[in-house]
């Protein structure tokens, strides 16, 4: 069968599939109708556009001030999610009742093509709590302190780099792309063992293509969100890998050209890295851990190597947990190997780049809003208590998650119980809502983390002092869900960021190395902050990717 002829039977398909629903939504009702939410803005898309679009902010903003702490947000035909922002309703569905909320299937899918069988990839079960098992101890503090060191050297470099941009006296600095550098070589020497950059702006030196690959991908995550909610789950159970692979290189889509570009760089570069710690630990082979290497991703190899049979990860999941650190997998099919499930190297240095970069970039953005808020290296104890430093990232992290959402499906009928009861479309009040089995949900850690019921009435203003004395009453008696200071922004329950202590080592480690070298202020270009599973800067009017400031010397 010829690529045009299946692309003609998938269509026809596709079109039978979209007419069955259609008659399916105008014939069913469901407990969900009565549930509030925006009026159509499409008949094809319903609000989805305006729920996943770029500058959606407000949008987000607007349905919670005006319907609650759950909305209910219409898509095509009879698709519905709702939209969650309610504490108790939150503390359900990621802690309590969390074995009834799964992750969603379309993003465990995309997760599995990006990252195979890492912890973002797979659903709560066994093989998850195996994981987890397995990958708790490499996270231990530690581990943490030993690479204290490591974090210091490559932020000095990072200062060195900068310095070297701004000698002459004050300079514009695309500060995002330094910082993602500086992110994935943190992790890089930290997690892998592996260096990616030598932080310089030498042309003899040039940026490594994984780092480019990274600051062009969550803008095409964003763009291409629609077609993986409704595409890709049939597209990747039709043929083969091979024809799959063809199917992508002839669909005339410009945005799925560079995602299967991107993501063959990251096969590549995951295939290397997790080839060499094989090499390294054979060669290595009855050393005790504490000969091995510092880096997590050895330390792990070395953990795995010595776990009994019954607790023992098979390779696959080994170069799955790398994925922790790298997004690594080909779309539909390895570019250098015609297996599937090859390439799972993924999880560690996508989750760890992608958010700490964007963190630390909206730090030092918000301090040269605010640079009255704005040496020598500090031991790892005496780091983790500076209590300004911590209160400055606590802030920012709450008011500016990097992942701003999370995603849900029920895998049974269930109750829900809210702890402010919403008024239904019949003018009824809902303490609780009677949830089907198969609902989509997305959960606002973006809303959760500045709730005025929570937070008080300044919870929009970022204003790090409130870290410095005790907190509002009406937060500590919020249901504990978070397991970062009250907090979603790394989630809470089973599925919490297992790397957030790492992360804030990092953050902190290079913010205490900039912030006494560097006067950072706004450039003349506005700067937008881009809505996404991962935020991302702008600057208005461009589609680029990028965080300009003025930098100067001390």
């Amino acid at each position: 069968m010829s690529v045009v002829s299946a692309a003609s039977s998938f269509a026809g398909i596709a079109l039978a599939w979209v007419l069955w629903r259609v008659v399916l939504s105008l014939c069913t009702k469901s407990p969900l109708d009565n549930i509030p939410g925006p009026s159509r803005q499409s008949i094809l898309t319903g609000n989805l556009r305006a729920l996943l679009n770029r500058n959606g902010w407000d949008f987000h903003n607007k349905i919670v001030q005006q319907y609650g702490g759950v909305v209910r947000i219409d898509g095509p035909m009879q698709f519905k999610v709702l939209y969650v922002s309610d504490p108790l309703a939150l503390h359900h569905l990621i802690v309590k009742d969390q074995p009834l909320y799964s992750r969603n299937p379309v993003d465990l899918l995309v997760g599995k093509l990006m990252f195979a069988a890492g912890l973002l990839s797979i659903g709560a079960g066994e093989q998850h709590r195996r994981q987890r098992k397995m990958l708790n101890p490499v996270f231990n503090v530690v581990h943490l302190r030993r690479l204290a060191p490591i974090f210091y050297a490559v932020a000095h470099k990072l200062r060195a780099g900068l310095t070297s941009k701004v000698t002459d006296g004050p300079a514009e600095v695309n500060i995002l792309r330094w910082l993602s550098r500086c992110a994935l070589e943190l992790i890089g020497q930290g997690g892998l063992g592996y260096s990616f950059d030598h932080l310089t702006d030498s042309p003899n030196q040039p940026v490594h293509p994984y780092g480019d690959a990274l600051l062009r991908l969550q803008p095409l995550l964003v763009h291409l969100s629609l077609a993986f909610r409704f595409i890709l789950p049939w597209g990747v159970n039709i043929g083969t890998a091979r024809f799959r692979r063809a199917v992508v290189d002839w669909v005339p889509w410009r945005a799925v050209h560079e995602f299967r570009d991107i993501l063959d760089v990251m096969d590549r570069t995951t295939r290397e890295i997790f080839e060499e710690k094989k090499r390294a630990m054979l060669s290595s082979s009855g050393s005790s851990e504490k000969d091995t290497g510092k880096d997590l991703v050895t330390i792990l190899m070395h953990q795995n190597a010595h776990a009994d049979d019954e607790n023992r990860l098979p390779e696959e999941e080994v170069l799955g947990q790398v994925s922790l650190f790298l997004p690594s997998k080909p779309i539909v099919y390895s570019s250098t190997n015609n297996s599937f499930d090859f390439c799972k190297m993924s999880t560690f240095i996508f989750a760890a780049t992608e958010t700490t970069s964007t963190a630390l970039a909206q730090i030092v953005y918000l301090l040269a809003q605010n640079p009255e808020a704005a040496g020598e290296d500090i031991p790892y104890d005496t780091l983790m208590q500076l209590p300004y430093l911590d209160a400055v990232c606590r802030e920012t992290l709450r008011l500016y998650p990097p992942a701003p959402v999370m995603l849900r499906t029920t895998l049974a009928d269930t109750v829900l119980p809210l702890a402010t009861p919403i008024r239904g479309r019949d003018g009824a009040e809902l303490p609780a809502l009677h949830i089907p089995r198969g609902t989509e949900f997305m959960l606002s850690v973006h809303a959760a983390n500045r709730a005025p019921s929570v937070w008080g009435p300044d919870a929009v203003e970022w204003k790090p002092a409130r870290w410095l004395a005790p907190l509002p009453q009406s937060v500590v008696d919020t249901p504990a869900t978070g397991v970062y200071q009250h907090l979603l922004t790394f989630g809470g329950g089973p599925r919490s960021c297992i790397g957030f202590k790492f992360s804030q080592l990092e953050m902190k480690i290079v913010l205490a190395v900039l912030l006494p070298a560097f006067r950072v202020s706004l450039a003349p270009r506005p700067v937008i902050w881009n809505l996404g599973f991962v935020v991302h800067p702008s600057v208005e009017g461009t589609d680029d990717t990028q965080l300009p400031l003025v930098l100067s010397l001390v």
